[in-house]
């Protein structure tokens, strides 16, 4: 059976990122690392380690394959990471370039692989390398990386040269960007396409890609991005081998890519999440990820039957679209919520396959706040386990929180996202997504907020009492406008 490479051993994006790469002591120039006498470079990082157990568990890997690019003397330490420690596995002493071949199975107590080089000599010098796998059985596949994007070219054209890089070497990798802004020139190549689109949101953007994916019918797979991110290509390295030698048993499930905080740097925000009927829980939220003991604690999620991915890294299987159909018509917050519950699967992640992302906090305002509330409300529906009771608590939370925190203009903003609540998704789509973004930036913002705080009770318990003809309204316009194409199409006007 032939050797494939799983991924490449990364260097540090930037200073700031650099321990999540490399630890230990060295001077690095370029793509050369330089580690003196009796000083150990650890490559037992969030993206240079490897996941052996995820390995073993997704895919039908046997060996596993380590090439190290180095010259001069050094000792190259393989041990095994688990919650209950770590342990040596194997010492080598090498002069120059190593290649090492494993079996799988015998690191499978462990969550990671780690590798340490101990430089023998002085200026020892490591200049990159790679992992490779055997595996029993593979699959061909072709990804799309899709990206949909409003006026954000300051992060966009950056990934665009960075995923250049990837696409030139693999032709089973293309990139579709979907213009919500119209900004770009559009473009339709094998390897690139621009494709314009209205702005009816992210739930819009991606309604489209999902269109184009299914009717190009060139991708098994495609990947949903946001436009705001910093993108690691190893990510994807790895997403493309696990993708073809997955077991068939995962074959319907979605691929998370955690989202790593782009002002802290080393600070996981999640790694997918789970609806409680209130509020979103994310996992893994404040992990420190250069410490080995939580990333065996990262490579360790609990399921949920109410557990999503979040779209600013989350790779679908095609055929899923053709079977459970098209994100709900809501501008943006909470699409990537309820799809991934209507997915009914459990979703697969791995240490080294996330993007940096600016924390959502810092983009609130009581527009967006509109978004999160109505949306969030309507998922209370369709996800499971939950009725009036979980959403009435929600509200009054909601507005007890907001009081506390002074929070004055987020409380007077869910007075209308109540009233389109009620209006169920009909009376949501009658007017077009961009035409009701436009309102609510001129929305007024100085009622009596008592005033506002008994007209969102009234409205809650009207929604409450009104609850099951809401619930089967939104359970139907589900059924019956989003798993073909015809609804989008109309309200894309495509």
């Amino acid at each position: 059976m032939k050797v494939e490479k799983l991924y490449d051993i990364s260097f540090p994006l930037s200073d700031d990122k650099k321990l999540l790469y490399f630890q230990g002591q060295y001077n690095q120039s370029g793509g050369t690392i330089i580690i003196n006498k009796n000083e150990t470079l650890d490559l037992g990082t969030y993206f240079n380690s490897i996941s052996i157990k995820k390995w073993i568990s997704y895919t039908s890997i046997t060996k596993i394959k380590v090439t190290l690019h180095l010259i001069g003397n050094f000792f190259v330490d393989f041990y095994g990471v688990s919650i209950n420690g770590e342990e040596e596995v194997l010492r080598i002493k090498c002069d120059d370039s190593l290649e090492q071949t494993f079996n799988a199975a015998d690191f499978d107590d462990f969550d990671l692989i780690g590798i340490r080089l101990t430089a023998l000599n002085d200026e020892a010098i490591f200049l990159g390398g790679q992992y490779s796998g055997i595996f029993q059985f593979e699959s061909e596949i072709k990804i799309g990386i899709t990206i949909c994007t409003f006026n954000r070219e300051k992060y966009l054209l950056p990934n665009l040269d960075k995923l250049k890089q990837l696409t030139d070497r693999n032709k089973d990798i293309n990139v579709m960007v979907i213009d919500n802004g119209r900004t770009l020139a559009e473009q339709d190549t094998p390897e690139l396409q621009i494709i314009h689109n209205p702005n009816f949101g992210g739930s819009g953007g991606f309604a489209r890609v999902m269109i184009e994916q299914v009717n190009k019918n060139k991708n098994t797979h495609f990947i949903l991005m946001d436009d705001d991110i910093i993108i690691e290509l190893s990510s994807l390295e790895r997403i493309y081998c696990l993708l073809r030698h997955l077991k068939p048993e995962h074959s319907t499930k979605f691929f998370a890519g955690a989202m790593i905080r782009l002002d802290e740097p080393t600070i996981q925000h999640e790694n997918t999440a789970y609806w409680n009927g209130m509020i979103a829980r994310s996992f893994g939220k404040g992990f420190n990820l250069t410490d080995k003991y939580i990333l065996c604690m990262n490579e360790s999620i609990e399921s949920n039957i109410n557990r999503y991915a979040g779209w600013w890294f989350c790779c679908i299987p095609v055929d899923v679209v053709k079977k459970i159909g098209y994100p709900l018509p809501v501008f943006i917050k909470g699409d990537d919520v309820e799809y991934g519950i209507r997915n009914q699967n459990d979703i697969l992640t791995m240490n080294g396959i996330g993007v940096w992302h600016e924390a959502f906090a810092k983009k609130e305002n009581p527009v967006i706040k509109y978004f999160s509330d109505r949306n969030m409300f309507l998922v209370n529906h369709l996800a499971f386990g939950f009725g009036r009771l979980t959403l009435m608590i929600s509200i009054l939370l909601k507005i007890i929180k907001r009081i506390f925190n002074g929070d004055w203009n987020n409380i007077r903003i869910m007075e209308p996202a109540l009233k389109d609540l009620n209006e169920g998704l009909t009376g949501m789509t009658a007017i077009a997504s961009d035409e009701k973004f436009a309102s609510l930036k001129n929305y007024p913002l100085d009622k009596n907020i008592i005033s506002s705080i008994i007209s969102i009770i009234k409205l809650g318990i009207e929604h409450c009492i009104n609850y099951d003809k809401l619930d089967e309204e939104y359970k139907h316009f589900r059924s019956e406008n989003l798993l073909d194409q015809k609804f989008w199409r109309r309200y894309l006007n495509i």
